[in-house]
């Protein structure tokens, strides 16, 4: 009996040994062809989640055709499938592993377009990552990275534009590619208003009709939004620190000229205006604004029950406005950005804004 049992044993030690061999194996396989240092020669192509392409400008199935290039990253549209909207793909520089900080241009594309629409739409954009690419398969055939099944049949979600969309925020693109003050300021700005959203249509009065009428929480609702108010009230104060750093102190003079001109120069306000919606000056908001983030910012574990929803309201309007005055004194003409991007022109032409089709060209 003790015969078989030393047998069984050593049967079961060759299998454990077989199968850690097998994994050993299988493991220096996928590092090999599979290695996860993305990107990398065999993996340096994105697919980009959340957003697609109408096809009025007639792709053909499998079309791979050069959008735009922004700086490590190259822009393609890829037709993948037979009437089935065109995708964005980039084409990545191993380059961004050398920098402290890569602002890919998924994520500048989201700030862009949400900030073209006032933060009324925005796009969720995420990085699927192909390994040994290929245009001429569809992207059901693709090698993807972490990606199951699961997630292959929510590829294709995304919101359906059309090519001359993207080309219109093409200034906005490009300013947040060359400005890390602009790229900092707007992404502050798009956390603030995901935290708490509040139409700035209705709230600066940008159209006779409103649709959504100022409102603070009924009693029951209060203690559910509060914290969002004190962190939209944060963010909106990071927005306008990066855009004109923090209020100096009045009693100094000079400083506090020097400061206020530095708003002219900057981002076209006079600091001496009026702030409409807080019913002061912009100067004088400016200085109530960095209180109310102090106040907001460091409760010390109290409650804060004094915050309002039109603080945090008054807060995402004033950052809006300093924003739209940078972006206006920084921005370069969409001609200028056509050349910096290498926007195909020829391809934005071929759009037709009179139609929408999921269609391919045969």
């Amino acid at each position: 009996m003790k015969r078989v049992d030393s047998e069984d044993n050593g049967e079961l030690s060759n299998l454990v040994k077989d199968l850690d061999e097998m994994y050993r194996k299988r493991q220096a396989y996928l590092v090999e062809y599979y290695p996860t240092d993305i990107p990398n020669k065999v993996c340096n192509h994105a697919f980009i989640k959340g957003i697609k392409f109408e096809n009025s400008f007639k792709p053909k199935e499998y079309d791979f055709v050069p959008l735009m290039k922004c700086g490590d990253e190259e822009l393609f549209v890829w037709t993948h499938t037979k009437d089935t909207y065109t995708a964005l793909v980039s084409r990545v520089s191993d380059n961004v592993k050398d920098k402290n900080f890569w602002k890919n241009i998924g994520t500048v594309i989201q700030l862009a377009y949400s900030y073209s629409r006032d933060f009324e739409h925005t796009i969720d954009m995420e990085y699927k990552w192909c390994y040994y690419f290929d245009s001429n398969k569809s992207i059901s055939e693709q090698e993807i990275y972490d990606c199951s099944d699961y997630d292959r049949h929510s590829l294709l979600n995304g919101n359906i534009i059309k090519l001359t969309d993207l080309s219109y925020i093409s200034p906005i693109i490009e300013l947040l590619l060359r400005d890390d003050k602009a790229y900092t300021a707007l992404s502050n700005f798009f956390s603030s208003m995901k935290t708490h959203y509040c139409c700035l249509i209705c709230e600066l009065d940008r159209f006779p009709y409103k649709k959504h009428t100022s409102h603070e929480p009924k009693s029951w609702e209060q203690a559910n939004v509060i914290s969002e108010y004190e962190a939209a009230i944060l963010q909106a104060c990071r927005c306008v620190e990066a855009l004109i750093g923090k209020p100096p102190n009045k009693e100094s003079r000079n400083r506090f000229l020097e400061h206020k001109k530095k708003w002219i120069n900057q981002i076209g306000i006079n600091p001496d205006d009026i702030f409409t919606k807080g019913e002061t000056t912009y100067i004088d908001f400016y200085y109530k604004l960095f209180s109310l983030r102090n106040a907001a910012a460091h409760s010390y574990g109290t409650i804060p029950f004094e915050v309002e929803r039109k603080q945090a309201v008054y807060a995402q309007c004033f950052a809006s406005l300093l924003l739209d005055g940078y972006v206006a004194k920084n921005v370069l003409s969409e001609e200028i950005v056509i050349g910096k991007l290498g926007i195909n022109q020829k391809l934005i032409e071929k759009v037709d804004e009179t139609m929408s089709t999921p269609k391919t060209y045969q």
